[in-house]
């Protein structure tokens, strides 16, 4: 638990004057908030073996039932609670399991101002956790907030299925709107980057690529401050398994495992920081932008997304995303003199470490990072 995070994790969002400030909901009555990032999946555990699986598998949050809270609490594992009801929700607003309570998935813009009545209701009943709204990923955003009144934005849009062209897009609208109404933003991602999954279809498998592409939604996502990935399904990761028997991870389940892990080892340091901007280098993806010349970082290597990122004391952070998912590449950056000293995240050891810079013939500070294909490196300046 974060001590400062109360004060800063989305009041701080709502200090950006902009179109969509009228729209902010009012703020929750007791201390719901993400402490941790959400890793979650459609999908639930049948039983206790299966909540140990899910929660070895390095999932937090799962699609539950009421009755399995306990169960839940047991294993660190928290629940959208899918069979519930604002009097559920009364009953159970200091359940430690409690993530939030399911409403409607994929609404339809003229179906926003129906479920904004059990959004409301839900939100009068247990001031402590959101109701749950996922969207897909081309709805009027503006009139969304202005009728549902949800408490962060949930949106899908998989880019291994349907096309990577427009990922970049969808981040960029959903970030923004995110921002300027103050809620977090959480994202859907394919649990296996082979389409034929989608519909079921014949041939179905686990491409070589699968990894890289899985770790490049991850971390783009990650890089534009989403706090929350949920996997679409956990029916692709997880093999079916007999009852009480634990379910086995398949090969794209142990490629989410470890992306899973590395996301709980950053989530201390993510879900205290706020988006402040996103670039990209050559070649441009659609619908981003360039790094400004006058940053206080800059990117001299091509196929990178750069988020930046500041916490309540002004610390900035720099997220560098390899978007090439065919091979790893040198990230050569270069800094300003605003700070003391670089460091990068270990996600094993889960600490900070001094980076050695050089010197440009400016005077500008550099570093070269390998950035793997579709990993992040996490950075900091002090």
């Amino acid at each position: 638990m974060i001590p400062s995070l109360r004060a800063f994790a989305f009041p701080f969002f709502g200090l950006i004057a902009v179109s969509l400030a009228a729209l902010t909901p009012p703020p929750l009555a007791a201390d719901w908030r993400m402490d941790r990032l959400m890793i979650s999946t459609w999908g639930e555990p049948a039983d206790e073996a299966g909540a140990k699986a899910y929660a070895e598998a390095g999932f937090n949050t799962v699609m539950g039932k009421l009755e399995r809270l306990d169960i839940f609490r047991k294993y660190g594992i928290r629940a959208i609670v899918m069979d519930g009801s604002p009097e559920a929700a009364r009953k159970h607003k200091d359940h430690p399991a409690v993530w939030g309570w399911y409403v409607r998935d994929e609404p339809q813009a003229a179906q926003f101002e129906e479920v904004g009545k059990p959004v409301a209701a839900y939100h009068e009943a247990d001031p402590n956790h959101p109701a749950y709204v996922n969207l897909m990923a081309w709805m009027d955003l503006k009139q969304y907030f202005a009728l549902v009144r949800p408490r962060f934005l949930s949106y899908d849009y998989y880019q291994w299925w349907w096309g990577p062209q427009n990922h970049f897009g969808r981040l960029e609208a959903h970030r923004k709107a995110a921002l300027e109404v103050g809620v977090p933003l959480i994202c859907w991602v394919e649990s296996n980057a082979d389409p034929r999954w989608e519909w079921g279809k014949p041939g179905a498998t686990t491409l070589p690529d699968n990894e890289p592409k899985l770790r490049q939604s991850v971390y783009t996502a990650l890089a534009y401050g989403v706090k929350g990935i949920q996997w679409f399904t956990a029916g692709i990761a997880f093999s079916p398994a007999e009852p009480g028997q634990a379910p086995a991870l398949t090969p794209s389940g142990q490629h989410i495992k470890r992306l899973n892990l590395e996301m709980q080892a950053m989530s201390p340091v993510l879900i205290g920081l706020r988006s402040s901007a996103v670039y990209h280098t050559l070649p441009l993806p659609k619908d981003t932008r360039p790094v400004p010349d006058n940053l206080w970082a800059q990117a001299h290597s091509e196929h990178l997304c750069l988020g930046f990122f500041e916490n309540l004391a002004g610390e900035k952070s720099l997220l560098a995303v390899n978007r090439d998912i065919t091979r790893a590449r040198p990230a050569r950056l270069s800094f300003d003199g605003s700070f003391r000293r670089l460091e990068r995240f270990d996600r094993e050891k889960r600490q900070w470490a001094a980076l050695p810079l050089g010197k440009t013939p400016e005077g500008r500070r550099i570093t070269v990072l390998e950035i793997a294909s579709g990993d992040g490196v996490l950075l900091r300046a002090l």
